[in-house]
């Protein structure tokens, strides 16, 4: 990504979500204008919202999880208690069945081939068998309405000057639809993240936009997050990425 702030907005429309933004969470600014076809809600395609996922639990009930399966390559998880939304890639598995891996590369879940699941943790570094427990409804970003797209953007400025110790802005698309407003902050709630897990960051600003694939680009004190709405959690960067950038431990463009 190349794209620096945008210019300012002239149209009414869009100069409302600005102002308003901006007087939600001081620093924050709507700057950014995108094509309507890139703002579509993440429907088609990936996921499935009939296909529905599963939470698991280990016997102690120390782990519990809900993993949805139902979008094509890429597993989604959630581990009770971790408010992020997990991206996994299956490979096969020596022996049959699939392993399912972060970006980073670890483990963290295992099929067996007779369809059980082992999951994998810091503290369950051997991994430990998962029982079902219900089916759930879909992992897939919810819509979020302008107003409380606000109020969220306030609390995330405010936390993300704590965790880092400076002001750190956020610039967003000036024009989304509820759904792409879901990704989106979720987006930027990863950024604070990987931001706060990255010791001594001099990143100042986060500029959010638009486009086919998600991505990450470290510049300066700028840090570029690109977003793909219509692939739900897999259209933006995990926390682990963007702290990895920050970081040094990758490189330029990610995924």
């Amino acid at each position: 990504m190349s794209q620096s702030g945008g210019p300012s907005l002239t149209g009414r429309g869009a100069a409302a979500v600005a102002a308003a933004l901006a007087l939600a969470a001081p620093g924050l600014a709507g700057a950014q204008q995108q094509p309507q076809r890139q703002t579509a809600p993440p429907v088609q395609g990936l996921y499935s919202t009939s296909a529905g996922a599963t939470r698991y639990a280990t016997p102690d009930g120390a782990v519990r999880f809900v993993l949805d399966r139902s979008g094509g390559r890429a597993a989604l998880v959630q581990f009770e208690g971790d408010p992020e939304v997990h991206v996994l890639r299956p490979a096969m598995a020596a022996g049959g069945g699939e392993i399912y891996r972060t970006e980073d590369g670890d483990v963290a879940l295992r099929i067996t081939p007779h369809g059980g699941i082992i999951v994998y943790t810091r503290a369950l570094r051997t991994g430990a068998a998962a029982s079902e427990e219900a089916r759930v409804a879909p992992l897939t970003p919810e819509a979020i309405a302008f107003a409380e797209m606000q109020e969220r953007f306030r609390r995330l400025q405010v936390s993300a000057r704590r965790s880092v110790g400076a002001p750190i802005t956020f610039t967003v698309p000036a024009r989304m639809s509820a759904p792409a407003a879901g990704v989106v902050v979720d987006a930027a709630e990863r950024a604070a993240e990987g931001l706060a897990a990255a010791p001594m960051t001099n990143v100042r600003r986060v500029i959010i936009s638009f486009g086919p694939q998600p991505r990450v680009v470290l510049d300066g004190d700028q840090l570029y997050i690109q977003v793909a709405p219509q692939l739900g959690y897999a259209g933006r960067p995990s926390s682990n990425t963007i702290r990895n950038v920050v970081t040094g431990e990758v490189q330029g463009p990610t995924q």
